[in-house]
């Protein structure tokens, strides 16, 4: 299920009922809202489900058990379900306290920056020692720099957690991991000494820079008995910087040991960057493939209906049996077909198919082929309305590597375009070195993935229609 966040904030006077009375009514403006994740406040108290509100889905309507009056601020954040959607949201929780921020202790105007790319601010929560703040009143955000500000003032030793959605890599067919391992282009580096703890210093650095995501394990203890920190809980990591900020809780179980980081990083392309090429290299894979290989979605397609009134067969009228009515859809990996309808001149349903008569043509839906085994097509242009569902539970790994490998080009097209200032060779006296031509050697890794590429399109489509 794909499901997107949103945020709303009302007063008191936006529900139904009179002032200060219970069972008072507010409706949201989106259809199809969950209770799954949703967050109710009510001037800085958070409510629970089922004990201070309860929700109706189909009516998008939230019903307070407890007086609610006018003047009283309400704020929103929920999750509705959107089956057309591609974008998947992934939930982060971090844990903090008072010293992860800037400035002193017990000032106003401290910051803390979010690493996390594609951050959607307007889910984030913060809760300073089981109070939730106000967005806007105790906290600003700015999405540029993805930093939070307090506007109330934070002792070192208050905990705060900060919860958000960001863009998961899920919404791609490849992650920057994959790019960096196709591409040729990323550098392991196993248990780099990073440091040995003292009970109290929380920052540590890596010997490099633009680390992958997905790529890094942090661990202590001696060299040969480690254990793993939890990212987020113990530690949070700046990808770009290699840089490495232990919470509380980090320091605590780092104590005196020594701590080792393993990761993969890139000397030419930051995790940063990488993540620029996702959305380009997974629209271009659906454009080659002349196929949609993310999670389930709902699409709508429309066909001219025909009924030609002929016979087929020279054979008698009384024996002849027709063709079935059929239609290939734009996509592979259908998982179901929600309606076949038909339109009239006006554009408005005048009839439609029942469930029973439509089937797919294979079992698994891969042709995207669709039969109708009873009723008749009427005759038109763009009559015949069809919707229904499509998509995997999982990229497939040919397609994973498709994306990553058309990423790939991108990034050696990038490499190539600052290789002017890369000196190649040189000379030492009456000594010449050489280390390689970028260019020649950029020129030959983008043919081969050339190659790769046009052999993983012919096995995944395109598909041809012929009548």
């Amino acid at each position: 299920m794909t499901y997107t966040p949103r945020f709303e904030s009302f007063t008191g006077d936006d529900c139904t009922g009179t002032n200060g009375a219970k069972n008072r009514i507010l409706t949201l403006s989106n259809d199809d809202p969950v209770n799954e994740m949703m967050l109710l406040i009510v001037d800085g108290s958070v409510l629970m489900y089922n004990i201070d509100f309860t929700l109706d889905e189909g009516s998008s309507s939230i019903t307070f058990l407890n007086n609610v009056w006018d003047d009283q601020a309400i704020t929103v954040d929920y999750l509705t379900d959107d089956s057309t959607s591609t974008t998947s949201y992934l939930a982060k929780s971090l844990t903090l306290s008072g010293t992860d921020l800037t400035g002193s202790n017990g000032a106003t105007s401290r910051t803390y920056s979010i690493r996390t790319s594609f951050t959607l601010g307007s889910s984030i929560t913060i809760v300073l020692d089981g109070a939730t703040l106000q967005r806007g009143t105790d906290f600003t955000w700015n999405s540029t720099t993805k930093t939070v500000t307090f506007v109330t003032a934070v002792n070192n030793d208050q905990d705060i957690i900060i919860s958000y959605w960001y863009v998961g890599s899920d919404s791609y067919y490849c992650t920057t991991l994959q790019i960096a391992r196709y591409s040729g282009i990323g550098v392991e580096i196993f248990n780099e000494e990073l440091g040995t703890g003292d009970s109290s210093t929380k920052s540590f650095d890596a010997d490099n820079g633009n680390i992958i995501a997905g790529s890094f394990v942090l661990q202590y203890g001696s060299s040969n008995t480690l254990s793993i920190l939890e990212e987020d809980v113990d530690y949070i990591i700046s990808l770009d910087e290699g840089l490495i900020q232990l919470t509380n809780s980090g320091v605590t179980k780092l104590s005196t040991d020594n701590l080792y980081l393993s990761y993969t990083y890139s000397p030419k392309q930051s995790d940063t960057l990488l993540q620029t090429y996702l959305a380009k290299a997974t629209s271009e894979t659906d454009k080659l493939t002349r196929n949609y290989w993310g999670v389930a979605k709902t699409s709508i397609e429309y066909f001219d209906g025909y009924a030609s009134g002929y016979p087929q067969t020279d054979e008698p009228f009384g024996t002849q049996q027709a063709e079935l009515p059929e239609f290939e859809l734009k996509y592979k990996g259908i998982n179901s077909i929600t309606s076949v309808e038909f339109l009239d001149s006006t554009g408005d349903v005048s009839s439609d198919i029942d469930e029973d008569y439509i089937r797919l043509n294979g079992d698994d839906g891969e042709n995207g082929r669709v039969i109708i085994t009873a009723g008749s097509i009427p005759n038109g242009k763009q009559n015949v309305k069809l919707t229904y569902i499509h998509g995997y539970d999982d990229v497939p790994e040919l397609t994973q590597e498709l994306c990553a490998l058309i990423s790939g080009m991108m990034v050696f097209v990038n490499i190539s375009g600052g290789s002017y200032k890369d000196i190649s060779t040189y000379s030492l006296g009456r000594k010449s070195f050489s280390i390689g031509q970028v260019y020649v050697n950029v020129r030959e890794a983008i043919d081969q993935m050339k190659t790769r590429v046009k052999e993983l399109t012919e096995s995944l489509g395109p598909r041809l229609l012929c009548v």
